[in-house]
């Protein structure tokens, strides 16, 4: 089908993205990879009056090392995170998660912060981002905010982002010294979603 009729935006930066979103209202929708909206989209079971895509701010898709900590940004790649030195080294179990995501098209196009957003329970990112005590860094009409990995999905399809607030990067605390992780899942044959998946970080 064909989607119904919406405005399309491409701000350069999160401030520009922050700004739309907020004029915009609750009929605006925030595209990353476009994985999980635009089938809907299509179906016309989601009918978003403007899209506001994220894709032209290139920071948003950075993994870089700070202060310790590994900062990924929203617009990172699943492929990009199992490809990524420092992920490996330190956070394995995530770098397996996005390994083991769909398939290499669906890797190379959807996002990190597509995915926490979206909040699906058969989602591969939960579990590692759960072991890893990560924190999303949050921007929005009242500023910025940061919300630990814990209280961040709040249930099936639901996140604690509020109104016109967007991912602006997910932190990864330094883990103690000698931590090992791994990922596991037992995905459905057909979608490769998890049936079941668990990480551990110890």
């Amino acid at each position: 089908m064909i989607p119904a009729a919406f405005e399309f935006h491409r701000p350069r930066s999160l401030q520009e993205a922050v700004r739309l979103l907020a004029a915009k209202g609750d009929e605006a929708k925030v595209l990353a990879g476009g994985h999980s909206l635009l089938p809907l989209m299509k179906l016309r079971l989601a009918k978003p009056a403007a899209l506001i895509d994220l894709g032209r701010i290139p920071e948003l898709a950075a993994i870089r090392e700070a202060d310790g900590a590994v900062r990924i940004g929203p617009m990172a790649t699943h492929a990009a995170i199992a490809a990524s030195d420092v992920i490996r080294r330190r956070f394995t179990a995530l770098g397996e998660a996005a390994g083991l995501i769909g398939d290499p098209q669906v890797r190379h196009r959807g996002t990190l912060g597509g995915s926490l957003a979206h909040a699906d329970p058969a989602a591969d990112y939960p579990a590692p981002i759960l072991a890893f005590e990560a924190e999303t860094r949050v921007l929005g009409p009242k500023g910025e905010r940061t919300i630990r990995a814990a209280e961040f999905f709040v249930d099936m399809l639901t996140t604690a982002l509020g109104p016109g607030e967007l991912i602006a990067e997910v932190r990864l605390p330094a883990p103690p010294a000698g931590t090992g992780s791994a990922y596991a899942k037992f995905p459905h044959p057909a979608s490769r979603f998890a049936v079941a998946g668990v990480a551990a970080a110890v």
